[in-house]
């Protein structure tokens, strides 16, 4: 196709005509199109240029043109213009002007129009365009105009370059993600601004426009209006107007509209895209609010929920951003659901949720970071506004808030956090903050900063420190904010020093004693308190009190704090040695290429005081019945938040223990490689031998390990408990050993095993499937067949674990052989159909109580430009369906929910 300059054209047709030679021209360093193609060349009436007077002779020679002289016409364009075609153009001469056909185009600045017929008026410095019947007679070439970043099609349009307005007939635009289309619109330039990227924007005003999301060349559904005006980056304007779906105008009617369609951020109103009847709360709107952005940084987002019951709630979502320094949420939610119980009785059950995450960016600090997340809520808050599997079954919830500080050259850190667990179901929530810790790493302080010569013993002795502060507390989640928040804190500081020295015997056994010091400082310790008050059990068949009686109470202790500055000090002095043994077997030939076992035994012993007599330790009457009176023994600090020193006697025990790691490698010949494998993880086993007991020296032996199968698809996780001693007939360990009473050294006193699989069902089958033989030299591939049964199944989640234990029957000799878990659950989505899907929240099934777990069910139909669900909880009772516009739309508030919700489903809390 050959592309030429309109207006260098015009330059050789104004001198060869006497109707034109006149008119001036515009200087140009060639007058010559800049090469031809197939493109046929018309021009009725005018002679040959060779035949022409002694003008055209000079145009065709640039040597003797003088365009210095020339006088630029008023009516001159700015720029250029390029124009062509694929089949063919002409000129007319005598009324100014340039006919294209067949996929034809001009180009002025950043005007680019195509259509299969352009008529070019230079007269009047205007061009119009629309389609133009191809060989077989059919309409072909949509005019499609665009101007900078603007573009639409139409079916005809006119456009004037002096002025940049235009008309057009049936026009097509797109503005983000809406689509206008209206049967006449014109668009004039926009007022110029300072923003020279700006200025080149058109306004375009339609009339009997239509506005919609749909991508179809028959929108499926829109918004009709018949005055319509569009501010590109900025706004559409709509006045009274209608919804239409399938062509069909509907009884939904707004008075006027505005459409944000800005690629920056503003303040404005969020529409409701949603909306709900229920039996027990009446009609509600559901997130409708507004918008702020603060700053470049900083957004803030507020939504409201309204029930014609009383029911209400609100929600606001902070979001700050900030490249190379952090980025985080912060939401905080607060709702109260007002129903009426069946004696008309009006009920408020309030609740709120706090949630707040925050990241640090590695480049932000090179010293210190901050960061986690917070998710607090009362009341079963995210149990009652929700229904997906998740927020109904999860029962706990947990927070963890960081802050670490390392001095760069200094053997120390700093770290602070908070922590936070709840359990939603028995709405027990437990907080611990502020926590602080201080650490001193290993130094060593008698090392020579300057050695010379063999390292001496005591240089080889290392210093550790470490210090904490802790505040624990515990409260039900409705008394979070009260006083009983702080009677519950539990609060202190614990200071530990420890020193070591290391060294080896015989070469490979590292010999390491040590000295161990605790001090901890409390605020309070406990008392305990007798209160001789007899509370005597009532006959209420007799109408008489009984005195003696097993239902009398016969006092009562009570406890107290007793604040002021409350010191414990410990210590312990032990010695340790350890060592590692390597076993490794190698083979050059067969698919099992070799083995590599890896032992790690270790021993200690240690020595602890006896703090069993110390003022520690206390004893308290707990009932003054006659003759027969109790007492109990308490310790002053049973409350304090480390812990309180230990009540036993003096010990003196030595602890061992024993771990392992196997791996294997086999070769596989399909690959030609040689991989490795670890059979099992650090497979332990520990106990210990008292040296100051007079009975039971031996402890139990504890082992446990983690095998991974199936390329880790499959974990087994085991543990098992060996008693070097029998029990007795009500099940207490007594001094006798199983290898003098039942022949046996160990005692199978417990075990237990579990399998967690978690895997897609896709992974399951490739795991599964066999790979197919390479096909020999003159041999056809065979093809392959999927199964599309299976393939359907692909994206989904399958989860499973069984677990089983054999425990001792409390009180007896005897023991038992339990399932302790056995489910399997399934999420995912089935796409059916390249429209339809189910999909699966969760469907589990426990195989101990043989019923389904919390059946979370929907359907999706995929209709374009809408979307229609279903879905279905059973446990609840509860559904919910609509028709909407697809989510993440300008126009996705257009939707017609219907459903029945938890209260409905529920018939109240």
């Amino acid at each position: 196709m050959g592309k030429y300059r309109l207006f260098r054209q015009l330059v050789f047709v104004f001198a060869c005509s006497p109707v034109f030679a006149q008119v001036p021209v515009l200087p140009q360093d060639t007058l010559r199109p800049p090469g031809q193609d197939s493109t046929t060349l018309r021009f009725p009436g005018l002679p040959r240029p060779g035949l022409r007077d002694s003008a055209a002779a000079a145009l065709r020679d640039s040597s003797i043109v003088d365009f210095s002289s020339a006088r630029v016409s008023s009516e001159a364009l700015d720029e250029p213009v390029e124009y062509g075609s694929n089949d063919s153009m002409w000129f007319d001469v005598r009324n100014k002007q340039l006919h294209l056909y067949g996929k034809a185009f001009v180009k002025y600045g950043a005007i680019d129009l195509a259509a299969g017929y352009i008529l070019v008026d230079y007269n009047k410095n205007e061009v119009s365009a629309e389609q133009y019947p191809d060989s077989s007679g059919t309409l072909a070439g949509l005019p499609e105009f665009k101007d900078g970043t603007q573009s639409f099609t139409a079916t005809k349009l006119r456009y004037n370059f002096r002025s940049k307005k235009g008309i057009v007939y049936e026009a097509r635009t797109k503005q983000e993600d809406l689509y206008v289309l209206g049967q006449k619109a014109k668009f004039v330039p926009g007022q110029p601004t300072q923003d020279t990227a700006r200025q080149s924007r058109n306004i375009i005003y339609n009339q009997d426009a239509i506005l919609t999301t749909c991508d179809h060349p028959t929108p499926h559904f829109g918004i009709r209006t018949s005055k319509l005006k569009v501010i590109p980056d900025k706004l559409v304007v709509t006045g009274f107007s209608n919804v239409e779906i399938g062509g069909i105008p509907t009884p939904l009617v707004l008075p006027f509209g505005f459409y944000p369609i800005t690629k920056t951020r503003k303040s404005g109103l969020i529409i409701p895209r949603d909306f709900e009847f229920a039996n027990a709360e009446g009609l509600g709107i559901k997130d409708w609010g507004y918008y702020f952005p603060i700053s470049d940084h900083l957004d803030l987002t507020f939504r409201f929920n309204a029930y014609t019951s009383g029911s209400w709630g609100i929600q606001s979502d902070v979001r700050y951003n900030k490249r190379y320094l952090y980025n985080g949420n912060f939401s905080l939610q607060y709702n109260d659901r007002v129903l009426e119980d069946p004696q008309a009785n009006r009920l408020s059950n309030k609740s709120f949720g706090i949630r707040w995450s925050h990241q640090q960016d590695t480049k932000a600090h090179p010293n210190r970071t901050f960061g986690g997340s917070v998710n607090i809520e009362t009341n079963r808050n995210q149990n009652r506004n929700r229904n997906d599997y998740a927020s109904v079954v999860q029962n706990q919830l947990s927070s963890n808030l960081n802050y670490s500080q390392t001095f760069p050259g200094k053997p120390y850190q700093f770290n602070a956090s908070l922590s936070h667990s709840q359990n939603t179901q028995t709405r027990l929530m437990n907080i611990s903050f502020p926590n602080a810790t201080f650490n001193l790493q290993r130094i060593f302080p008698f090392k020579r900063s300057n050695p010379v010569g063999k390292e001496q013993w005591y240089e080889k002795i290392s210093l550790t420190y470490s210090s904490r502060l802790r505040n624990d507390m515990q409260v039900i989640d409705t008394l979070l904010f009260t006083n009983e928040t702080l009677r519950s804190a539990r609060m202190g500081i614990q200071h530990q020093a420890s020193t070591d020295f290391n060294f080896k015997i015989f070469k490979y056994i590292n010999l390491a004693p040590r000295i161990n010091y605790e001090e901890n400082w409390y605020p309070y310790s406990i008392e305990r308190e007798f209160i001789n008050e007899i509370q005597y059990a009532y006959d209420t068949v007799a109408d008489i009190a009984v005195v003696d009686s097993n239902s009398t109470v016969w006092g009562r202790d009570t406890v107290y704090r007793d604040w002021g500055f409350k010191p414990f000090r410990t210590y312990e002095i032990g010695i340790s040695a350890n060592t590692a043994l390597f076993f490794t077997k190698q083979f050059k030939k067969g698919w099992f290429r070799g083995f590599r076992h890896t032992m790690k035994p270790s021993i200690s012993t240690g020595f602890r005081p006896d703090y069993s007599e110390s003022d520690y330790f206390r004893q308290v009457q707990t009932s003054a019945r006659p003759g027969r009176e109790t007492f109990r023994d308490y310790g002053i600090y049973d409350e304090a938040v480390f812990g309180r020193p230990t009540s036993g006697p003096r010990d003196l025990a030595i602890s061992y223990s024993l771990s392992n790691i196997l791996e294997m490698k086999f070769y596989s010949a399909k690959r030609d490689t040689v991989k490795r494998v670890r059979i099992f993880d650090n497979l332990a086993f520990s106990g210990s031998y008292s040296l100051t007991r007079d009975t039971l020296k031996w402890s139990t032996i504890s082992t446990g390990g983690l095998f991974r199968l199936f390329k880790g698809i499959t974990n087994l996780t085991w543990n098992a408990t060996f008693d070097p001693y029998i029990l007795s007939e009500n099940g207490t360990r007594i001094n006798k050993f199983a290898i003098n009473e039942e022949g046996k050294l160990l005692r199978l006193a417990s075990y237990g095993f579990a399998l967690n699989t978690q895997s897609s069902i896709k992974n399951l089958r490739e795991l599964f499937a066999k790979t197919p033989e390479t096909p020999t030299a003159g041999q056809p591939a065979q093809a392959t067949v999927r199964d599309g049964f299976l393939d359907w199944f692909d994206q989904f989640q399958v989860s499973h674990r069984i677990s089983f234990d054999r425990r001792q029957i409390f009180g007896t000799n005897r023991d038992t052989f339990l399932i302790g878990t056995n489910n399997i659950s399934f999420s995912g989505r089935i796409p059916i159909t390249p429209k339809w899907s189910i999909d699966i929240g969760n469907i589990s099934y426990d195989f101990q109580l043989k019923s389904l777990a919390y059946p979370d069910i929907g359907f999706t139909r995929d209709l374009h430009c809408w979307q229609f669900s279903l879905r279905w909880w059973p446990d609840r009772n509860i559904y919910e369906f609509f028709i909407a516009v697809k989510p993440g739309s300008t126009l996705d508030f257009l939707r017609i929910p219907y459903r029945k919700n938890v209260f409905d489903g529920q018939n109240g809390f």
